[in-house]
């Protein structure tokens, strides 16, 4: 149900925020881009999991030097195993789980081409896949929803075309775990938390 409610409230922000676009004091960018992601807590270590990420931004001024904006971005994320072609035969492993996003951002516009930004996002699981050796089943205990912190900043290429770097980091475990004494941890907390790094370009509509 929670699921079902939170798919409905996006839908509902998008087609606000679309029509949003229109007026007069809102701009809207395209965004396109590449996750290099990993799973804090599931003992892969290394960004080797490529994905894409698109939506769409709508932002609105606040004064000369900041900008609030609000986003629906698609996020394929997870972890994938790498093999040592040199080492002894082991098993492969790839996590595939895709999002939909809002991400809730303010940015600094007081630079001439350079924008940081940071915010919260709110996603929602739309897929969940654990391929082990070719063999595909679901994540057990993933959780359905996911809330998010993002730190980034975009480079001006020309009046309407940026690019995007971000930086991505669950702020709560996005799966169930039983503490126990073997349970994966960081900083003293225990499952597992979404990391990643977008690379992207955005382009204006509204320039």
């Amino acid at each position: 149900m929670l699921k079902n409610l939170l798919l409905k409230y996006i839908i509902y922000s998008f087609l606000l925020s679309c029509s949003m676009s229109y007026a007069q004091d809102f701009g809207a960018q395209l965004l396109v881009g590449a996750n290099f992601s990993q799973v804090d807590g599931d003992q892969f270590a290394g960004y080797n999991k490529l994905g894409v990420n698109a939506g769409i931004q709508i932002n609105r001024p606040i004064n000369s030097d900041w900008e609030s904006a609000f986003e629906i971005r698609y996020s394929m994320k997870g972890s994938k195993k790498v093999i040592d072609p040199e080492g002894p035969p082991t098993e492969t492993i790839d996590l595939n789980y895709h999002y939909l996003e809002v991400p809730f951002l303010v940015k600094y516009l007081g630079w001439k081409k350079i924008e940081p930004y940071g915010g919260l996002s709110l996603g929602v699981n739309t897929f969940n896949e654990r391929d082990e050796n070719g063999r595909k089943t679901k994540i057990d205990r993933l959780k359905k929803t996911e809330i998010g912190f993002h730190l980034g900043g975009s480079y001006a290429l020309n009046k309407r075309t940026n690019i995007d770097l971000r930086h991505s980091y669950s702020l709560f475990s996005i799966r169930d775990y039983q503490v126990t004494t073997n349970s994966p941890s960081l900083w003293g907390r225990v499952g597992w938390f979404n990391r990643l790094f977008t690379v992207g370009i955005s382009y204006d509509l509204k320039s």
